[in-house]
C-alpha cells in the first residue's frame, strides 16, 4: 500500500493545481465574454448610427456569443477542472519539479499499488525506497511547487474585464445598459446625444415639385454649424444623399431641413445628424397634380330669344371656351381633366382685378362620369371679364396653373336692315326677275312705291315699321335738318308662311309663290331646326307704300323713307335698326312714262355696247 503521507501530499498537489486551473480558466473566460460583449455592442452602436441593426444579425451575434462562451467554459474551465489526474501522474509532475527525489516518489507510488507487479524484486529494497519517499514527503510540501502566478494572471484578466465593464457603465450608463439589453435581443433603442424625428408631412406629394424634408432635433446644445445628411432611397434605384442643415430654432429644439429636387419616383428616406438618426423609415409617394386638358363653353341664350320645343333655352357653342354673349345670357362650361378630381369650380374675376387677385365669385361645378369631367353654369355680368377653372384631387392637390378664358357681354346692337333693289313687272311677267330691277324710278302722283327690305339680328327680330316724311318742293333746298317730328311711322303687319305661299325668299322679300301684286309687309323666318336654332333671326318684306293718302302732294315734292326693325332684346325696345334712307320724287304720269322710256333706251344701248365688246375680244374663228 502507498503510504498515507504520500497520498496526502499528492492529493494536496492535485487540489491546489485544480484550484489554480479553475481560477485561471474562469478569469480568462469572463474577460473573453466582456470583450465579446463589447465588440458586439460597438458593432450594434455603429450600425445603428444609420439603420436599425437587423434582427437577424442581432440573433446571429447572440448565438455566436453563446457559442464562444460555451467553448471558453468548456476549454478553459470545465475540461481542465474535470480532467483526471492519477497519483502516478501527480508523482511524475512532482518528480519533474523536484530533481532531488531521484525517482524515489514515483517508484514508491508504482511499487505500492495493489496491482503492482513486484515479482523478482527485493522486498527489503522496496521497503527502503518507500521509507525514503515517506521521509522526503514529510520534510517537503509538494503543493508549493504549483505555479500560483496563474492566480494573479486570472485576477488581472478578471479585473481587466470588470474594469472595462465599469468604465463603459460609468462613461455612458444608459448606452451601456441599452447595448447590454440589445445583445440579448431586448427591443430598446440606443440612447443618443442627438434625437431627431421627421416633421410630419403629407405622405403624398405633387410630382415634379421640390420637396422640403424637415426634422425636429433635440440636443443639449445645437450649434449653427451642425450639418447632417438625408439618405433618399427611390424605388428601384440606388440611394441618393442630400445635405441637412439648420433652418430654424424653437423653444423645444431646432428644425433641420433638406431640399429634395422634384421627381416622379416614390422614395423612402431617413436622416442622420451627428450620432442621432431617425428611428423610422419615412416615405414620400408622388402623385401628379390635376390638369384641365379641355374646356368647352356653350352660350345659353336669354329667354326673349325663344325656347325650344322642350321649353329649354337655346344654346350656342363657343370657340375655345371664350364666353361672349348678350346681357341676360348664361354660359355652360364643360371641363375634362387628366385624372379624377373631387372638387371643381369656376372662379370669376372682375375687370380691374389682377391675374392673381381673389375672385369675385366662386361657382362649384358638378363632377360626373369617372371624376374626370365636370360642368356648371354661370350668368354673365358686366363687371367680370375673366373666368378660370380650379380643380383639386383627393389629396387636395390643385392644378398649378388654372386655365383662364375671357368673359364678355356683347354690347346690344340694333338689327341690320337693308333696302332691296327696286323692281317693276315686265309685260306678261307674273313674278319678279333680276331684270326687273329699276333703281331711282320717280313716283307718279297717286301711285304706290314698292319697298322691299332684308333684316337680321343675332338674337331675334320683333316687329317692323315704315318711317317716312314728305319734303315739299319749296323745302328741297332748305339748309336746316328736318326734325324727328316731321317723320310719320306706319307699323308693318307680320305675315305667316303658308303651304300656298311657299318659303320666303329673303333676297327679294317675297314668298316663292308670290305674284307681283302679292305683298308681305314683315315676315321673320322660322327656325330650320327647332331644337338647335331659334327662329326670327332673319326676315324681311316687300309691300306697296300707298302715297295717294298723303294730302297736298304735287309734282316736284319728294318723299324720304326708311325701314325700322326692332329686336327682341328688351334693352333695344326704343332703339330699332334702320335701313338706309331712300328719296323719291313725285312726277306726273307723262313725266313718269318719259322717264321709263329714256331709262329703257339707256339700258338697251348698254346691252348693245356689251355685245359689241364681247365680239371684239372673242377669239379668231369663233362664231360672232
Amino acid at each position: 500500500m502507498i503510504p498515507q503521507i504520500i497520498l496526502d501530499r499528492l492529493d494536496r498537489v492535485r487540489r491546489t493545481e485544480k484550484s489554480v486551473r479553475l481560477a485561471w480558466g474562469v478569469g480568462r473566460s469572463l474577460a473573453l465574454a466582456v470583450v465579446a460583449l463589447l465588440a458586439v455592442g460597438l458593432l450594434d452602436w455603429t450600425i445603428d448610427l444609420w439603420v436599425d441593426t437587423p434582427g437577424g444579425l442581432r440573433a446571429l451575434l447572440l448565438l455566436a456569443q453563446l457559442a464562444l462562451w460555451g467553448a471558453a467554459a468548456w476549454l478553459l474551465v470545465i475540461r481542465p477542472f474535470l480532467a483526471p489526474w492519477a497519483d502516478r501522474d501527480v508523482a511524475l509532475w512532482v518528480e519533474d519539479r523536484t530533481p532531488g527525489l531521484g525517482h524515489r516518489l514515483i517508484t514508491a507510488v508504482q511499487l505500492n499499488r495493489p496491482d503492482a507487479d513486484t515479482k523478482g524484486m527485493s522486498a527489503e529494497l522496496m521497503a527502503a525506497v518507500t521509507r525514503q519517499a515517506e521521509e522526503q514527503a514529510r520534510a517537503e510540501d509538494y503543493a508549493a511547487k504549483v505555479d500560483r502566478r496563474r492566480w494573479q494572471a486570472s485576477d488581472r484578466w478578471l479585473g481587466a474585464g470588470v474594469a472595462i465593464a465599469l468604465l463603459c457603465a460609468a462613461a455612458a450608463p444608459s448606452t451601456a445598459g441599452a447595448l447590454l439589453a440589445r445583445a440579448f435581443l431586448a427591443d430598446v433603442d440606443i440612447p443618443r446625444s442627438v434625437a431627431i424625428e421627421p416633421v410630419e408631412l403629407e405622405r403624398v406629394r405633387p410630382s415634379g415639385e421640390e420637396t422640403t424634408l424637415k426634422f425636429k432635433v433635440a440636443a443639449k446644445d445645437v450649434a449653427d454649424g451642425w450639418t447632417g445628411a438625408v439618405r433618399v432611397e427611390p424605388d428601384g434605384r440606388g440611394p441618393d444623399w442630400y445635405p441637412l442643415a439648420l433652418e430654424s430654432r424653437a423653444a423645444d429644439g431646432a428644425i433641420f431641413a433638406a431640399k429634395i429636387p422634384g421627381g416622379s419616383v416614390d422614395f423612402s428616406y431617413r436622416a442622420r445628424l451627428r450620432d442621432g438618426r431617425t428611428r423610422r423609415l419615412a416615405r414620400i409617394d408622388y402623385e401628379p397634380r390635376p390638369v384641365v386638358q379641355r374646356i368647352e363653353a356653350t352660350l345659353i341664350l336669354p329667354a326673349y330669344v325663344g325656347l325650344r320645343p322642350d321649353n329649354q333655352p337655346y344654346e350656342r357653342p363657343l370657340a375655345r371656351g371664350e364666353v361672349a354673349g348678350p346681357k341676360g345670357a348664361s354660359a355652360k362650361v364643360f371641363i375634362k381633366a387628366q385624372k379624377a378630381v373631387v372638387k371643381a369650380e369656376i372662379e370669376l374675376l372682375g375687370r380691374a382685378e389682377a391675374a392673381d387677385a381673389a375672385p369675385s365669385r366662386r361657382l362649384p361645378l358638378t363632377i360626373s362620369g369617372d371624376g374626370t369631367e365636370a360642368s356648371g353654369v354661370f350668368d354673365l355680368r358686366a363687371d367680370e371679364s375673366t373666368y378660370r377653372v380650379h380643380v383639386e384631387d383627393k389629396h387636395g392637390f390643385a392644378n398649378a396653373t388654372p386655365p383662364k378664358r375671357g368673359v364678355n357681354i356683347v354690347a346690344a346692337e340694333p338689327p341690320r336692315v337693308t333696302l332691296l333693289p327696286e323692281r317693276f313687272s315686265l309685260p306678261g311677267e307674273e313674278g319678279l326677275s333680276e331684270d326687273s330691277e329699276l333703281d331711282g324710278a320717280p313716283i307718279p302722283l297717286g301711285s304706290a312705291v314698292r319697298i322691299a327690305y332684308y333684316a337680321s339680328h343675332a338674337y331675334g327680330l320683333d316687329r317692323a315699321r315704315l318711317s317716312y316724311r314728305v319734303i315739299k318742293a319749296a323745302q328741297a333746298f332748305a339748309e336746316a335738318a328736318p326734325s324727328t317730328a316731321d317723320w310719320s311711322r306706319l307699323p308693318l303687319g307680320e305675315v305667316k308662311e303658308t303651304a300656298e305661299s311657299g318659303p320666303f325668299d329673303v333676297r327679294k322679300g317675297v314668298f316663292k309663290n308670290s305674284g307681283f301684286r302679292d305683298q308681305a309687309e314683315f315676315h321673320p323666318l322660322p327656325t330650320p331646326d327647332p331644337m338647335r336654332v331659334p327662329g326670327r333671326l332673319e326676315g324681311g318684306g316687300c309691300f306697296d307704300f300707298q302715297t295717294r293718302a298723303i294730302p297736298g302732294l304735287a309734282a316736284g315734292d319728294q318723299v324720304e323713307f326708311h325701314i325700322e326693325v326692332f329686336a327682341r332684346d328688351p334693352d333695344l325696345a326704343g332703339d330699332p335698326g334702320r335701313s338706309e334712307t331712300r328719296l323719291k320724287a313725285f312726277v306726273t304720269q307723262p313725266q313718269f312714262v318719259d322717264w321709263v322710256l329714256q331709262t329703257l333706251r339707256h339700258e338697251s344701248r348698254i346691252r348693245q355696247l356689251e355685245t359689241r365688246q364681247r365680239g371684239v375680244f372673242a377669239p379668231e374663228g369663233a362664231d360672232r
